[in-house]
């Protein structure tokens, strides 16, 4: 990863866009793919699609969504805190002590959640907050001045931006899924230079967090001949996750392809062989009828769609802080480019034979 891609991942990572506010970062990810990329178009939710070879008739479409979990106003008490429900999957037992950013239309107001001290805990325990009773601070006296600066509707965002760690590994709040954009926009980037005749959608989709809404109206309207998601996953790296229920993938031995049920088991076995004909450093992994990620969508639209589906193993997800290596990241990038210009010199029918 050369510096300017990172850079360009960090503005990715560091811009807050939860699901229904991706804006700003569909901005941020338009500048820089229209640099190689010529045809760019979006739709009334927000989807950005920059297509290569328009006229092309065997078509392949990769996809990442820009949104992130976050949370909405929903209550000002009369004290002026500020009350919320979710929108994805938040666990309310990491939010507490956390800063909160409220996105407003006058701008970010900034707060905190709040949280009984320990010292007035009756015996040093803790019982899991329900979501309804962990509010926001932001400082006001009351809610009159509280209404000032927040709107009901007004989207939160919880969690830390881009930093590095040890090991070319990296943590963030919303890696879920701005890594899988910087992917889709990075293989745009290496197609661009290449000669190949197949059509390739890039989408920046919208709104995977509350129901993979997005990418399924891209692809019903896209119609590719094939789909592709990027998405992370958690990995199975950390202490107390079973192996046993839920695999073995680590950070640091590269992307992960999903074999199972939705996954097309011809557009799996080509990114498998693929993979391994190049010598990737790669994993793999289940899903058993549900992959979690656009790839159920896209698999579900008009007809059906055949999909596979490449994700980076990150740890802690869905918290303020999760972790992937940079490595993977970067190994995905070229691998996917090649299976793509593979597929390009063999456009399959991935129909079934029956």
């Amino acid at each position: 990863m050369e510096k300017f891609q990172k850079d360009f991942l960090v503005s990715l990572i560091n811009e807050l866009g939860p699901s229904g506010h991706e804006i700003k970062v569909q901005r941020i990810w338009k500048n820089e793919v229209s640099k190689f990329c010529k045809t760019i178009s979006n739709d009334p939710h927000g989807n950005l699609t920059a297509t290569l070879n328009p006229d092309a008739e065997f078509s392949i479409m990769i996809v990442g969504h820009a949104d992130e979990i976050g949370l909405i106003v929903n209550y000002i008490s009369d004290e002026g805190y500020i009350y919320f429900q979710r929108v994805g999957g938040v666990d309310q037992s990491i939010l507490s002590a956390h800063k909160a950013r409220i996105l407003t239309s006058n701008g970010v107001v900034e707060g905190i959640f709040g949280q009984k001290s320990l010292h007035q805990e009756d015996g040093y325990t803790r019982k899991l907050p329900k979501m309804h009773e962990v509010y926001i601070d932001i400082g006001a006296k009351n809610k009159e001045e509280a209404k000032k600066h927040v709107t009901i509707g007004d989207p939160v965002i919880f969690g830390n931006d881009y930093s590095e760690l040890l090991g070319n590994n990296a943590a963030a709040r919303c890696f879920d899924n701005r890594i899988g954009i910087y992917i889709v926009a990075e293989v745009l980037r290496k197609l661009s230079k290449e000669k190949f005749s197949t059509k390739v959608y890039g989408v920046s989709s919208v709104q995977e967090e509350t129901g993979v809404w997005g990418a399924g109206n891209a692809a019903y309207h896209l119609k590719p001949t094939l789909g592709i998601a990027l998405d992370v996953m958690p990995s199975t790296d950390v202490p107390d996750v079973l192996k046993e229920q839920f695999g073995d993938i680590k950070l640091g031995n590269g992307p992960v392809i999903r074999r199972g049920v939705v996954t097309n088991n011809f557009v799996c076995d080509k990114m498998i062989e693929v993979a391994k004909a190049k010598n990737y450093k790669f994993q793999i992994d289940v899903e058993n009828g549900r992959f979690g990620t656009d790839s159920d969508a896209i698999a579900k639209v008009r007809s059906g769609i055949p999909v596979g589906g490449m994700e980076i193993p990150t740890r802690y997800l869905h918290s303020s802080n999760e972790v992937l290596n940079l490595d993977d990241v970067d190994v995905c990038v070229d691998m996917l480019t090649d299976i793509i210009l593979e597929f390009d010199k063999k456009k399959e029918d991935f129909n079934f034979a029956i």
